[in-house]
């Protein structure tokens, strides 16, 4: 196990698309959404497994991408 927090670009604009990414990662068993930047462009996300850390932001990413395409 090797924790560690990440920041991950958003591709979600809106507060409602922002909500449910987030909420979406924290359901992901092994990371939590913490906290949104203020400019609300980037994520916080605490993870506990972060061996490879952009295998982890492309698998973050394709997620948000699949969530805005529902919304968009």
């Amino acid at each position: 196990m090797q924790p560690g927090v990440i920041a991950l670009p958003l591709s979600a604009r809106t507060e409602m698309e922002i909500t449910i990414v987030a909420n979406l990662i924290s359901l992901t068993p092994g990371t939590l959404s913490l906290d949104v930047s203020d400019d609300r462009k980037v994520l916080y996300i605490h993870a506990m497994f972060l061996d490879d850390e952009e295998e982890l932001r492309r698998n973050l990413k394709e997620m948000e991408h699949r969530a805005l395409e529902l919304f968009r």
